[in-house]
């Protein structure tokens, strides 16, 4: 059914005033228009068809459809609104059931948005909780650990998040989704890094490049080396960080990662800068800017790359800025 019919038949339903036909009409109409981009006019009709069911004594009908309308709320930036709609969900479908599962995730992605960490967490916990008697199958589970594993590093529980990744991705592995598995253990080696564990994550990085190779996989191979050049760093082994950074950078190219090619980009011109070859730093950011332009347009590129060769030419100073530009530009000439 097209959504030119399915006005038709809501209309129909309108006129007849029967409530089940209406509510029926209301969902498959709602459901189109969300298809269709129309995200309030959605949020409207299927809040119509969930109060319909209320009066027609349906609570698990009206608490799908609620949960539903709690999801768009929350899209339209009501977050109260859209806390209420997937609270009452779940106490209308009562704990355990796939409702409060997917209501609780709703709550999860409501605090998130309001940047409320805790109540995330919580929220995510409780869904976890019900998705046993829901029997949510494993993956399922993994996706929600996942999302929970998010809540505890924004805490600063990197290594209890980090574990809670590693879970998921081998869940995800054992049943056939590798590509997954790869970025959720991109996940858990970043949680790790950015707890501290920085040999944890590094074994982590070097168990899964292998993998990310033989599948093939470039945009996880350009996390996985940027996170080899954060470990590099760490190390102060800035000829091995330079080395992941290159790396990073090509297979960030490969994969038309756009953001991954931006911080290998800049990661590799401080490296440079900071081993004293200011040539190669400039031209890390000049390359960059001429490639990012193709990829996302001029106006992009300039926005990311004019502030930090701005930047470059405030710690060189103006007349050294200079001398590097020439000297680079001197340096394309004879390579052409």
């Amino acid at each position: 059914m097209n959504l030119h019919e399915a006005e038709m038949r809501l209309g129909i339903a309108r006129r007849r005033g029967n409530p089940n036909d209406l509510a029926s009409a209301l969902a498959v109409h709602g459901n189109l228009l969300l298809e269709a981009g129309q995200i309030v006019e959605a949020s409207s009709e299927l809040e119509e068809a969930a109060n319909i069911h209320r009066v027609q004594g349906r609570p698990y009908d009206e608490a799908r459809l609620k949960h539903l309308t709690a999801t768009l709320q929350r899209l339209q930036g009501n977050y109260d609104r859209a806390k209420q709609l997937a609270q009452t969900a779940i106490q209308l479908a009562g704990r355990g059931t796939q409702i409060s599962v997917s209501a609780y995730t709703e709550l999860g992605e409501i605090a998130l948005a309001k940047e409320e960490i805790f109540e995330a967490f919580t929220a995510y916990d409780h869904a976890l909780e019900d998705s046993e008697s829901a029997g949510l199958v494993p993956t399922g589970k993994a996706a929600l650990g996942r999302r929970r594993a998010l809540a505890l590093v924004a805490l600063d529980h990197h290594l209890e998040a980090a574990y809670d990744l590693i879970d998921a991705g081998k869940v995800f592995q054992e049943y056939g989704d590798s590509s997954t598995a790869l970025r959720i253990y991109v996940e858990a080696a970043t949680a790790l890094q950015q707890g501290g564990n920085a040999d944890l994550a590094s074994q982590l990085i070097e168990a899964n490049i292998s993998a990310a190779q033989e599948a093939s996989d470039n945009a996880v191979l350009a996390d996985l080396y940027l996170l080899r050049t954060a470990f590099a760093v760490e190390q102060k082994d800035v000829a091995s960080a330079l080395v992941a950074a290159l790396s990073a950078r090509q297979y960030a190219l490969n994969a038309v990662a756009p953001v991954a090619y931006i911080s290998a980009v800049v990661t590799i011109s401080e490296l440079e800068e900071a081993v004293g070859d200011l040539i190669a730093a400039y031209e890390s950011l000049a390359v960059g800017w001429v490639t990012l332009s193709d990829l996302l347009g001029r106006d992009v590129a300039k926005q990311i790359f004019e502030p930090k060769l701005l930047a470059l030419r405030e710690r060189l100073g103006t007349e050294k800025f200079a001398r590097v530009k020439v000297n680079y530009e001197a340096k394309q000439r004879t390579r052409a």
